[in-house]
């Protein structure tokens, strides 16, 4: 039975019924009329007479539409929803892997009817409960008053794409202990900065992923101490104003190490080599920058720094009591660290104090 017939096939259904139809009128009426007007019928109606009188489509009669919309020999899940937003066809490996997809909100959750009204292309992401990860493709089509879902496994792509992330993680703290190790500071000052960046810029209102971007960049905010000289970073006492100059550089030697990147994350720390050490009030340095003249990178890598090297033991100094450490930033707020992420890590101080616990020196 067809469905679908083509504006050329209709035309030539017409043309050979008619002429069917005028032959019998001759000789072997009996034969050729019924057959004339049999094509002429599904000509005209796109449909075939049986299925035109019942007014219901079969199943092969949908899944003749639908291949259409289908990729041949795709051993990917793929699912047709209508308007409604109930299921009008899978594909077996659709059906294999999700027997309970009934509607199309059990896979994406959103509104079907723009997708459709637009022809939509758009992409999602489902985690399935066994770990296997799969890629969404939703086509809306107006022609079909439905959307096609093409699904793909990325499972494996997925697990590749965290192993390069933990990689990178692994390499950016090795960097910044390179820089810490130098003057004889503890790696884990590079893992407690990140993790209060992170968490200052998520209470900042930053959203996760630029606060992920923060974590993985901020343990390399002294990276530039490489080009320090041991004389002046390993010195047991106060710096003079000659060496304290000297020291100065490491922001901008740490910003020409990072900046030629084009990666994100290299990008991202170059930033907060360059301006960790600003001030608010302008007093910092290299460039002097004022209030959010800062970028909001450095702002916080500042108040995360500062906050872990005053409670951790230095070649130069003993580590700070926390009372003492408080007190320093009431003091210092809006003159050396930006207002507003003082007021956030003292109201949320015990979260800050679990970091602390969880990376002890």
């Amino acid at each position: 039975m067809l469905i679908n017939i083509s504006k050329k096939d209709s035309n030539i259904r017409v043309l050979l019924g008619t002429l069917l139809v005028a032959l019998g009128s001759h000789s072997l009426w009996y034969l050729l009329i019924p057959a004339g007007l049999m094509l002429i019928h599904t000509g005209l109606t796109s449909k075939c007479p049986i299925t035109h009188l019942l007014h219901q489509e079969t199943q092969e009669a949908k899944e003749h539409l639908f291949v259409n919309f289908l990729p041949r020999y795709n051993p990917q899940p793929v699912f047709i929803f209508k308007s409604d937003s109930q299921l009008a066809f899978s594909n077996k490996p659709a059906k294999k892997l999700f027997p309970e997809v009934e509607k199309f909100q059990d896979l994406v959750r959103t509104d079907i009817q723009p997708i459709i009204n637009q022809e939509l292309i758009q992409r999602s992401k489902l985690t399935l409960n066994n770990g296997c990860v799969y890629s969404l493709v939703i086509r809306g089509s107006i022609q079909l008053d439905g959307i096609v879902v093409y699904g793909a496994d990325i499972t494996e792509i997925v697990a590749l794409n965290q192993e390069i992330i933990e990689t990178q993680k692994e390499i950016v703290y090795a960097m910044g202990e390179i820089g810490e190790t130098r003057s004889k500071e503890t790696g884990d000052h590079v893992r407690r900065v990140a993790e209060y960046s992170e968490l200052l810029a998520l209470l900042n209102g930053i959203n996760k992923d630029e606060a992920e971007l923060i974590k993985l960049a901020s343990p390399m905010h002294d990276i530039g101490k490489v080009g320090i000289p041991d004389a002046v970073l390993k010195k047991p006492g106060k710096l003079d104003k000659d060496e304290f100059k000297i020291m100065k550089t490491h922001a901008e030697i740490g910003f020409n190490l990072l900046n030629h990147s084009s990666r994100p994350v290299l990008k991202t720390a170059a930033v907060i080599a360059y301006q960790h050490h600003e001030k608010w009030d302008g007093s910092g340095y290299p460039q002097q920058l004022t209030g959010e003249n800062i970028h909001i990178y450095g702002r916080i890598t500042a108040v995360a720094d500062v906050f872990d090297a005053l409670g951790s033991a230095r070649v130069y100094k003993e580590a700070w009591p926390l009372d003492k450490i408080l007190e320093l930033f009431k003091q210092q707020r809006g003159v050396h660290f930006d207002p507003k992420l003082v007021d956030l890590l003292l109201e949320n101080l015990p979260l800050f104090l679990t970091i602390r616990e969880k990376y002890p020196n």
